[in-house]
């Protein structure tokens, strides 16, 4: 079986013949992805949004090269990465944690209105924040990938050019480290929902 269509080659063939309107429909679909990488793995929102631009920027410039041996997005999601690595190289390892988490809602109900709840509900998403940031660069890479960001095994090989087996034991081993930190911080009850999140990703 031959690698799958790629939904945006249309878009990308008129955005490389100069139709704006078309590269702007692609910034479109995926300014909220690339935002969403950006912001986890190099822990800022404000750099996380200048990045971003920078991004759309080189995709832009870079279309003319872009030869479509993979797909569009799995090549946008390694300029992406690789503009994280370069941006934390730049600056100090000291990272302020972003609020927002999609995937830690799910940790706790949303629809309790008990403010211990809430208060819990709130430290946990804390703390799963701190620990994807604490985690080896390589891990947390392939961690915001997939459990965040929702990309197969496959595109996070291709976007990190990895093995498929050395992506799924960075991402075992992420898992572990996160269960981990998680259990040394929480009580018995709480681990449980944490560990039970961690095993369905």
């Amino acid at each position: 079986m031959g690698p799958s269509p790629d939904p945006d080659r249309e878009l990308v063939q008129k955005a490389r013949d100069g139709d704006r309107s078309a590269f702007n429909q692609l910034i479109l679909k995926y300014r909220n992805r690339v935002m969403g990488i950006a912001t986890r793995m190099i822990g800022d929102q404000t750099e996380a949004e200048d990045l971003a631009q920078d991004v759309f920027v080189k995709v832009f410039h870079g279309l003319e090269d872009f030869q479509g041996d993979a797909l569009f997005s799995t090549w946008l999601y390694r300029i992406t990465t690789n503009s994280c690595l370069n941006q934390r190289k730049k600056r100090s390892l000291r990272t302020r944690m972003h609020e927002s988490l999609e995937a830690a809602e799910l940790i706790l109900p949303t629809s309790s209105s008990n403010p211990h709840t809430l208060l819990e509900r709130k430290e946990l998403k804390v703390c799963v924040e701190k620990a994807i940031q604490a985690l080896p660069r390589e891990q947390r890479m392939v961690l915001v990938l997939r459990d965040i960001e929702w990309l197969s095994y496959e595109e996070i090989a291709d976007c990190l050019a990895l093995e498929l087996g050395t992506v799924r034991s960075r991402l075992h081993r992420a898992r572990l480290e996160v269960q981990e930190r998680i259990k040394a911080v929480f009580s018995v009850g709480e681990k449980r929902v944490a560990e039970s999140w961690i095993a369905e990703r």
